[in-house]
Parts: structure tokens; C-alpha cells; sequence
């Protein structure tokens, strides 16, 4: 990466910070008029740095599907108000803080016949609410909103919550002042009811609560508030921000990065776009000024509605093999003084093994070099790490199988204010921000330029990786956080997975001979089996015959999507197993479905899912698959 020192010279933090400025000025809810305007303000940007770069516009139409996902209706909102009758306080201002209404609710006025609001205690489910009224009436919950579909079935108008999602690295006392980014989804059901609300900060929620209970006490009656929503639903549109930097052929390097969420979200993600357009603006620049060669393979740059705007793209462009690999930017320049975690890269799967992985640790060690030592050698001024696969964002779109551009994502975490309405300027880093974009242009242009010279440095590379990653399973072994049989086996699929890494070494070089390079790597890996005596007996299922085939393209978005398509006791057969830990089954959902080749049995599904989490997976795996069965994506 010959060129790392004179991108450095040329990425500017003050263009970074400014359009981290800009763009988190609009409040960039997807399918809105409001995120459109942001769409443009960036295409501005683009084209003022001298770009090539143009919107794509996708319909927002609930009757429209984009490979696995759903779409849904734009929605616009002008104006929004809630207003406590007695005291008279205004509770929430959509104009003052957008954040303030949970975004895609329905319309409402009430200003000049108030409601009753009826405040539920902390932890109130369905079953200990059944002789409460709610019908006419605005409800105050205390948690997330998910957690209360069910008081629109009792008949209630609106929902007010002061809920902030606590984590180990956050309590709700951190963010006392801050409202939580809260959002509707439709369900795709017919005769779906109209749902709306409006977010408190924990402040005001303790607040009112207090109000309610004073109320109750004295009067033995309800608060009285005005709701006022004026918003709108119809068949509109999303758009996706496109910027290219031609190469010498049509094979694809991507850079994405969500542009949606609310006004003032800089670190999710206005930051990543701000890193990805002065990624393209620094190599674009250097080229035009002769002092990089035009790259061999074409760049390309997204800025997207997160997921949706990703599946639209690939929808859209079905060239996948065209695609040599990606790289998704996500939330990538917190302050690391304020609570903010280190910068991470996170890997692909292992079912879409690719050298990129070493390519982007590269990309980021050539970012890490912002200081010297006394001794004169680079140092990291910035905390980053590499982990393995995890999802939550636009690159597990790109990794599917079926889609196979293998994409890593560069992200923070933990995030102190992630999601709320404290995500401001004051917490992004410039100096954060330029790692982040100096690790995407070194990936980026290195990828567009890689030759068979390159290559070696990638191998060097994975010999380390492979002795970080076998040291962390001895030390799970040794620790007995995993028994003997899983260590053995876990090595040995560790094995299969680079081996298959050094084999991708065709699709950057084609025709690259790794015949050695696969000797070696056998060699490092019998080594460890070796010194341990490990043997590959993680014990298969025989009764699990079955092999089933894909007939889908990508991960699917959310199963709710097909409520739509009439499977709606599919569904809730499927969340009733589940309901007990669903986020126990988001962890094997996208790894299930990539195991699903029409190769592997259920028993070797099963298998490697369970090595891969490191607990047997079983249960979760045969649900899934029945499942997917049953709403017709795959078949035996």
C-alpha cells in the first residue's frame, strides 16, 4: 500500500467534519421527503468535489419486493405536537426535536378535544392490563413500544415512552436528558390499525409520572393531553446516493454507508457517510492530478437506506460476480474520550471465505501508523480491533452466499448515545473520522489495483490471523469455556475455511497459483493438530438426512414480511417457539441460511452452526429450517 502515506497527506478532518455537519442537519427517516433532501444535499457535495455521481430512485410500494425485503409506504410529516392540558406543558415538539415523535405514525389532532392519558406501571403486560379502559385513550408505557402492540387491540389512540434501550455500557441514568430513536414498521397485514406516539427523555418520564400518579391520587382521574400528528402515508419512493470512479474494467470494488436515520444522528451514521465521499473525493482527486494510477477495477460508493436501500441496489444490479468485494461503514468516528468503543473491523463468514479480510486488517494498519514511538516506529493514536462475523448491518446483504461480494464492516462500539437524540456533533473526532476513511481508501484503491505482487502481503497476513485465531480457541480450551471435542473439530473447520480463503486468491488474481501457498497453511494447521492431538469427532446427527436448496437470493430482511403473503400462523407458530429468546435466534438466522447450499445435510448444518456459536444450536436450526420450509424458501 505504497500509496497510504499520500492519502494521509490529502484527507482533510475539516471536510470530514463538515459534512458530518451537513448532512446530520436533515432528518433522514427512509422513504420521506425529508431523507430525499438530504439525498440531494449530498449528491451536491459529490459534485462539488467533481464526482461522478447520481440518485437512484426505487418505489416505496408495500406491493413491491427487493430480492427478500418488503417495501412499505413513504411517509411524510409536517407537523407535530403533545401538549399536557393540566399543567399546561408541552411534552413534545416535532419541529424543536424530530426525534420527539416515533417516526411513521399515523395522523392525528386532538388539540381542541384532549384524551385521557392512562400511565401503565413499569414491566405491565397484556395479562395484568385486562381491566384497564383504554379504548379512546393515550397510553404511557415505560418500555419499548414492541412490548405494546397489544394496547391498540384494547383500542388506545397513541402511546406515549420515555424507554432508553440500557446495555452493560449505558444505564438509563446516563442518558436522563436524551429520547431514544423509536420507529413504527408496518406489519403487512390487511386492515393493519393506525399506530402513533411521541418520546420523552427519561427526565420528563419521571416527570409525568409523577403528575399521573398525582392525579390519580387527588382526583381518582386521568392526565388530559393533545395529540397532534399531520402526516401522511402513500406509494412514493427511496433513493440511493451512486458515485463511481471508472476503472480500467467493469469488476466492482464497493463502499457503503447508511444515510437515513434522524435529524442530528452524526455518529450513526453521518459519519460514515462522510468518510465514504472523502474516500472517493481523495482517489479521485489524486487520480485526476496524475499521482495515483487510474485503478484497474471500478470503485463504487452507496449511501443508502440502511438494508433496504442495499437490497434495492442488489436487486437492481445482479452482476454479483462482477463484485471482488466491499466495505460497509457504521458509525466509525466517536469520541473514544466520551464512552465511545474502539474502531472494528468486523470479518465475513465463514461461508464466504475471501483473502479481503487480510486485505482490510492491511488497510487498517496502514491507517493505525499517526504517530511515531521513540524508537522512531509508527504507532496508533486510535483504539481499533478485528472481530469475527457479527451482523446488524448492510454487509451481511453483501456476504450472503448467493451473493458472495465478501464485505467487512467497519463500525463502533459500545456507542454511549447510540440511537438517541444526544448522537450530536460534539461527540464526533476528526481525528477518529480520518482513521475510519483512511482505512476505507486503502482498502478501496488497494482492491481496484491488486496484482499478483500483492498477494504475498495478504498471505503474510492470514499466517497471523490463522495463529490469533487458533491461540483464541486453546485459550477457550485451556480456560474450559469449550471441551476437548469442540477445540478439535473447531480447528479443523478452521482449517477448511482458509484453505478456501487462499483458493479465493482467483477471484482478486486470476489464475494465481496457490499450490504452496495451500501446503503451507496445512502445514500450520497439522502443526496445532498435532501438538494437541486433536481429532475431528464433534459428533453429526445420522437422522438429519435431508438437504435443502435456497430458493431465495440474500438474507431475509424480516420474517413479518410474510404475513403479507398469507403466512401470518406460519409466523406466529414460528414466534411463539421463540418468544422465550428471540435474540438467541437472531445470532443463527443469518448463519443457517448461509449454510443452506443444497450440499450440506441438516446434520452438517447443525454441526457447523453449533462449532461456529460454540453451544449446541439444534433446536434453534431445526425451527429455522422449518420455517423457511413452510413459507416455501427452500426446498429438499
Amino acid at each position: 500500500m505504497k500509496e497510504a502515506a499520500l492519502f494521509r497527506e490529502n484527507v482533510s478532518e475539516k471536510r470530514l467534519l463538515n459534512v458530518v455537519k451537513e448532512v446530520s442537519s436533515f432528518h433522514r427517516i427512509q422513504a420521506s421527503p425529508m431523507y430525499r433532501e438530504a439525498a440531494n444535499h449530498v449528491l451536491g457535495i459529490c459534485e462539488k468535489y467533481g464526482l461522478d455521481a447520481k440518485i437512484l430512485s426505487y418505489e416505496a410500494d408495500p406491493d413491491v419486493w427487493y430480492l427478500q425485503s418488503k417495501m412499505f409506504k413513504e411517509w411524510s410529516i409536517k407537523e407535530a405536537t403533545l401538549e399536557l392540558v393540566d399543567p399546561d406543558i408541552c411534552l413534545a415538539d416535532f419541529s424543536a426535536e424530530p426525534i420527539s415523535v416515533i417516526q411513521k405514525s399515523c395522523p392525528i389532532d386532538r388539540r381542541n378535544d384532549p384524551v385521557d392519558l392512562v400511565m401503565l406501571e413499569k414491566g405491565a403486560d397484556e395479562g395484568s392490563c385486562k381491566d384497564i379502559d383504554l379504548k379512546d385513550k393515550f397510553v404511557f408505557i415505560r418500555g419499548h413500544i414492541r412490548q405494546y402492540g397489544w394496547v391498540y387491540e384494547k383500542g388506545a389512540l397513541g402511546v406515549v415512552t420515555d424507554f432508553i434501550m440500557e446495555t452493560k455500557n449505558r444505564k438509563r441514568s446516563d442518558l436522563y436528558d436524551s429520547l431514544t430513536y423509536t420507529s413504527y414498521w408496518p406489519t403487512h397485514v390487511e386492515g393493519e390499525g393506525e399506530q402513533r406516539g411521541f418520546v420523552l427523555s427519561p427526565k420528563t418520564g419521571d416527570m409525568l409520572e409523577k403528575l399521573c400518579r398525582e392525579k390519580k391520587e387527588k382526583e381518582g382521574s386521568y392526565l388530559k393531553v393533545r395529540p397532534y400528528i399531520d402526516s401522511s402515508f402513500y406509494n412514493g419512493h427511496i433513493e440511493i446516493v451512486e458515485v463511481t470512479i471508472e476503472g480500467k474494467d467493469d469488476r466492482t470494488v464497493y463502499l457503503s454507508a447508511h444515510l437515513c436515520h434522524p435529524k442530528s444522528s452524526c455518529n450513526d451514521n453521518a459519519s460514515g457517510v462522510s468518510a465514504t465521499i472523502e474516500a472517493m473525493n481523495v482517489i479521485n482527486k489524486l487520480i485526476k492530478q496524475g499521482k495515483i494510477e487510474k485503478p484497474d477495477h471500478t470503485i463504487k460508493l452507496t449511501l443508502i437506506p440502511e438494508f433496504t436501500g442495499t437490497f434495492a441496489y442488489l436487486s437492481d444490479h445482479k452482476d454479483y460476480e462482477k463484485g471482488l468485494g466491499a466495505m460497509n461503514l457504521d458509525m466509525v468516528g466517536g469520541k473514544q474520550t466520551r464512552f465511545y468503543g474502539p474502531i472494528t473491523l468486523t470479518r465475513t463468514p465463514y461461508q464466504t471465505p475471501a483473502l479481503n479480510n487480510e486485505l482490510c486488517m492491511i488497510a487498517m494498519d496502514e491507517a493505525s501508523k499517526e504517530a511515531s514511538s521513540l524508537s522512531g516506529d509508527p504507532v496508533a493514536l486510535t483504539n481499533h480491533r478485528v472481530e469475527p462475523h457479527s451482523g446488524g448491518s448492510d454487509h451481511t446483504v453483501y456476504c450472503d452466499p448467493t451473493v458472495n461480494i465478501p464485505c467487512c464492516m467497519l463500525g463502533q462500539w459500545p456507542d454511549l448515545n447510540y440511537h438517541t437524540a444526544t448522537d450530536t456533533l460534539d461527540v464526533i473526532d476528526p481525528a477518529v473520522l480520518k482513521f475510519s476513511c483512511l482505512t476505507a481508501i486503502n482498502f478501496a484503491y488497494s482492491l481496484a489495483t491488486i496484482n499478483k505482487e500483492d498477494l504475498p502481503y495478504l498471505f503474510a497476513k492470514q499466517d497471523e490471523v490463522i495463529i490469533e485465531d487458533v491461540g483464541r480457541y486453546v485459550k477457550e480450551y485451556l480456560d474450559e469455556k469449550i471441551d476437548r471435542t469442540m477445540f478439535g473439530s473447531l480447528v479443523h473447520l478452521l482449517k477448511d475455511y482458509y484453505l478456501s480463503c487462499v483458493e479465493s486468491a482467483d477471484k482478486l488474481v486470476s489464475g494465481y497459483d496457490v499450490t504452496k501457498q495451500k501446503k503451507h497453511v496445512e502445514k500450520i494447521f497439522d502443526n496445532f493438530i498435532d501438538l494437541y492431538d486433536l481429532k475431528d469427532d464433534y459428533p453429526l446427527d445420522g437422522s438429519l438426512n435431508d438437504i435443502y436448496s435456497r430458493k431465495f437470493i440474500g438474507p431475509v430482511q424480516q420474517f413479518s414480511d410474510y404475513r403479507a403473503l398469507g403466512y401470518g400462523e406460519v409466523i406466529d407458530a414460528y414466534q411463539e417457539k421463540t418468544k422465550k429468546d428471540p435474540f438467541a435466534m437472531m445470532g443463527v438466522q443469518d448463519l443457517v441460511t448461509n449454510l443452506i447450499d443444497g450440499r450440506n445435510t441438516v446434520a452438517q448444518i447443525v454441526r457447523k452452526a453449533s462449532l461456529i456459536r460454540r453451544k449446541d444450536v439444534r433446536e434453534a436450526v431445526l425451527i429455522l429450517l422449518d420455517l423457511y420450509e413452510k413459507l416455501g424458501l427452500i426446498e429438499k
